[in-house]
């Protein structure tokens, strides 16, 4: 299943209080991708976070893998989590 997940820097702690945790943020968000967990990653435009695509069985399922970057860990990082697929007027389309 994809899904698309919207994270969020949460507004109740500092960029002093994100910047020891950045560096193995980015491992972990690399490590993710190698193992193809997590399909593409941005940054957001706004500073705010990111927006990531990933592979996983079900939410929950990733939402564990997510669990393991260390902002979300440390409840630095709000997600929002969309589960996705084809869009309807592609297979409407093709059924007409």
């Amino acid at each position: 299943m994809k899904i698309v997940v919207v994270a969020t820097r949460s507004e109740s702690h500092t960029a002093e209080e994100f910047a020891p945790h950045l560096p193995a943020e980015s491992k972990k968000a690399l490590q993710l991708f190698a193992s193809d967990v997590v399909r593409e990653i941005y940054s957001r435009a706004d500073g705010k976070g990111a927006i990531l695509v990933l592979e996983a069985d079900n939410e929950e399922a990733a939402l564990a893998r997510l669990g393991e970057l260390p902002l979300v860990a440390a409840g630095m990082l709000d997600l929002e989590i969309y589960p996705v697929g084809p869009y309807r007027g592609i297979i409407a389309a093709s059924e007409a």
